[in-house]
């Protein structure tokens, strides 16, 4: 199982976070692998803070699968402690890098803002479906979370 790490957590880009009751954007980047992700890799995002809430989400994502028929599917959620899978799954089938445009995914459900945010948690994209044709390396897929402190 690969990690691979946003810019937030690799410190090449800092964000803020909400501090107050408003609503607040974070745009997080993620520079995808050389290397085509595997079934059960981690796309790591962000860790929240006790009492933030995750509310929405948005990912925006060049074409990553190729392939006329493409596969590539992720579920959203919290990372366990170990941080070697998702414990907590708030979405699946989520279908990024889409066309030969790329596409934009939007949060579906209404799990991430249900969550509980008593502790910190990291959270995370897992790849349940391999691309077909990998067509990422080096290419940035961008996520817009928005979050309530």
């Amino acid at each position: 199982m690969a990690r691979i790490l946003s810019e937030l957590l690799t410190g090449k880009k800092n964000g803020p976070l909400p501090n107050d009751g408003g609503v607040a954007q974070l745009p997080v980047s993620v520079v995808m692998p050389a290397v085509a992700p595997a079934v059960g890799d981690l796309i790591e995002l962000v860790d929240l803070p006790q009492y933030v809430d995750l509310m929405d989400y948005d990912v925006i994502a060049p074409q990553l699968d190729s392939n006329g028929a493409p596969t590539l599917a992720l579920s959203i959620g919290e990372e366990n402690a170990g941080l070697t899978d998702l414990a907590t799954v708030y979405e699946a089938g989520l279908t990024p890098g889409r066309g030969a445009s790329g596409n934009l995914v939007r949060c579906g459900t209404a799990a991430a803002s249900q969550a509980s945010n008593a502790a910190s948690r990291r959270i995370a994209l897992k790849v349940t479906t391999a691309a077909a044709t990998y067509a990422g390396a080096g290419k940035t897929v961008n996520f817009i979370l928005h979050l309530r402190g």
